[in-house]
């Protein structure tokens, strides 16, 4: 078993998939241009044959023409087949949507209301009245503090009116 390195976090494993899968794609790169270089080749060859000797080489040329034919006429018959299948699978996806996607979109708005609702709720409930009962609180501290500066303003005009007691002038 190979250990990993302290700072990996990918299993051992991973870079073997990672590399099976460039293999495969290398593989499907090395047949695709060996195909095209044979279609290549078959075609100037065929025709090299047509423009040296026609008569000779005019019923091979008709073997490979009608073997052509019916290759294209398979892979349209396979890209037929697939379109096929891609419409079914798109229609599937599309009763899933319907079926399973659009529940969830409905449950978020009916979540999307009710939460509305109770931030609505909560406003009209307790917040309102603990703002007007701070307010209320906050103009009555206002207004006591008011009462108390013009009590302030008038009570030392009182105090110094007032007349010395007879202990305190004759000490000094």
């Amino acid at each position: 078993m190979t250990e990993s390195e302290p700072g990996d976090s990918q299993p051992a494993s991973a870079p073997s998939r990672a590399s099976s899968g460039s293999n495969i794609g290398r593989l499907i790169k090395f047949i695709a241009i060996v195909g095209l270089l044979l279609i290549v080749l078959l075609m100037a060859g065929a025709l090299l044959a047509a423009l040296t000797a026609a008569e000779t080489w005019a019923p091979v040329i008709q073997i490979f023409r009608d073997v052509f034919l019916l290759i294209l006429l398979l892979e349209s018959l396979l890209i037929i087949a697939a379109v096929t299948v891609l419409l079914l699978q798109m229609a599937g996806f599309l009763i899933m949507l319907r079926s399973e996607v659009k529940p969830i979109l409905d449950n978020a708005r009916e979540t999307t209301r009710l939460s509305k609702a109770t931030a609505q709720f909560i406003n009209s409930n307790a917040v309102d009245p603990l703002i007007q009962v701070k307010s209320f609180l906050a103009g009555l501290l206002a207004f006591l503090r008011e009462l108390i500066l013009l009590r302030g303003l008038v009570l030392p005009e009182d105090a110094n009116t007032k007349t010395p007691e007879p202990d305190e002038t004759s000490q000094a």
